[in-house]
């Protein structure tokens, strides 16, 4: 199998998903994280701010000057990642860190702080991320002071770069580990294709003997029965082809060898004058079967490639059956045998393609007689049941075993094994159940054994 075929697209498309999904997980984690990271950050905020408005009282109770205050607020709230500024009323900076690098934030800040409204945002700087919020401190209802607490956090830059380090080496095992599962799962799946290829070079080569091992009951495990189904069918088919070339062969043969025969024994002069008609009218017997042999064949062709197209009307069937009858006495007075017609009405008219039932009457006829001992009865019986006509074509012969009234409509099959009987093609009553299938009619058989067999089909009374 060509290593850009499904393998491929099925190893490829599901790293792209997987691909696709890891991003659209890191999206959705990454937001989740922004928010839980500035909303823990108000936390910390908000608790500092508490600390700050006790520490103030404590102080001014002790009575501490400036530098001591300062002193102080550095040993309490000096933290590593964040600094604390702290302004008066007035917006003027009581307190900073004792730090060189670290940078005031921006004047409009603390302005609207100052103003009564809190600011907390995120923003970029040289430094890179950080994050601010300023807050308005009253430090308690009868003091009239306020102060405005601003705490700025500087390790944004460095809880994302952490993050994205750990999304990235999640990512590269992910994907590493997904990528050896697809293949191998990828590999498996398509482990019966490839060995269905395999196989469908052997049956187009005709090798019908190849199967597919089934391994699972899925979609898959369902397509390689099927395919091994469709061999068997195939095999089937191949064999029927063998079979249909052979009977052909020996029916086209045997009545060619006879007139070749025969013909050789008029130019040799072998035949005695006296004898001349008879072998001529065996040689008249031999070209008509020749000739009906052809024109089953071209029937049986033209109805398995959907050649032949309907033509149904009203027409009577009664007054057909009696014309089948008339058409078929030859035949019958030959095999000594005698025909009854049995209708409740002498007019039963139906809808359906009149020249195709008369074949179909034929046909059944004709088999009737090549099963009838002499002196028998072919019935044939014409009844309504509701709003269609049903009929019967019965004889009194040798039967069908029950095995083999499946395989009756098989062409070229014939229950006298040894085809010593001349009588029929063996395309008969495939044609027969051809015609009715594109009449959506079909036909049953009763049969048994020294007893006799009817066909019994039906058609659509005419309204």
């Amino acid at each position: 199998m060509n290593r850009k075929g499904i393998f491929t697209k099925l190893f490829v498309t599901n790293m792209v998903i997987v691909l696709v999904a890891f991003v659209f997980f890191c999206s959705i984690f990454l937001y989740l994280f922004h928010l839980n990271l500035y909303e823990n950050y108000e936390e910390i905020s908000e608790h500092y701010e508490e600390l700050i408005k006790d520490h103030i009282l404590l102080l001014d109770e002790v009575g501490w000057d400036n530098e001591i205050v300062r002193s102080s607020f550095e040993l309490s709230f000096n933290q590593l990642g964040r600094n604390i500024f702290l302004y008066d009323s007035n917006g003027q900076l009581l307190y900073y860190p004792n730090n060189p690098n670290v940078v005031e934030v921006d004047r409009s800040i603390i302005v609207q702080a100052v103003s009564g409204e809190k600011f907390s945002k995120g923003m970029r700087i040289e430094e890179g991320l950080i994050y601010v919020i300023a807050t308005p401190l009253k430090i308690d209802a009868e003091s009239a002071r306020e102060y405005v607490m601003v705490m700025k956090f500087n390790e944004v830059n460095h809880e994302y770069k952490q993050l994205i380090f750990m999304i990235f080496i999640t990512f590269s095992i992910t994907i590493a580990v997904a990528a050896i599962i697809l293949w191998l799962t990828s590999k498996k799946m398509t482990a019966p294709l490839r060995e269905m290829n395999h196989v469908a070079l052997k049956l187009a080569k005709g090798n019908f003997t190849e199967k597919v091992k089934v391994r699972s009951k899925d979609e898959i495990g369902h397509l390689g029965e099927t395919f091994n189904y469709m061999a068997n069918e195939l095999a089937s088919l191949e064999q029927m082809r063998k079979d249909f070339m052979a009977n052909v062969s020996h029916d086209l043969r045997s009545p060619l060898t006879s007139i070749k025969g025969l013909l050789v024994a008029f130019l040799d002069g072998t035949i005695p004058k006296d004898q001349t008609n008879y072998y001529y009218k065996v040689m008249k017997s031999e070209t008509e079967r020749l000739i009906k042999l052809v024109n089953d064949l071209l029937d049986m062709t033209q109805l398995e490639a959907g050649q032949i197209q309907l033509k149904p009307d009203s027409y009577n069937l009664t007054e057909q059956m009696r014309l089948v009858m008339v058409k078929m006495e030859p035949q019958l007075v030959k095999y000594q045998l005698d025909i009854e017609l049995l209708s409740e009405d002498d007019d039963l008219l139906v809808v359906a393609d009149a020249d195709r039932i008369e074949q179909v009457l034929i046909n059944l006829i004709q088999n009737a007689i090549q099963h009838s001992p002499p002196k028998s009865v072919i019935k044939l019986l014409i009844e309504k049941q509701g709003d269609q006509a049903v009929i019967e074509v019965e004889d009194f012969g040798r039967g069908i075993k029950t095995e083999d009234i499946e395989k009756i409509w098989e062409r070229f099959y014939k229950t006298d094994r040894a085809r010593s009987k001349k009588v029929g093609t063996g395309i008969g009553l495939s044609i027969v159940k051809s015609i009715l299938d594109l009449h959506h009619s079909g036909i049953e058989v009763r049969s048994e054994v020294n007893r006799g067999t009817m066909f019994t089909f039906r058609l659509p009374l005419s309204k």
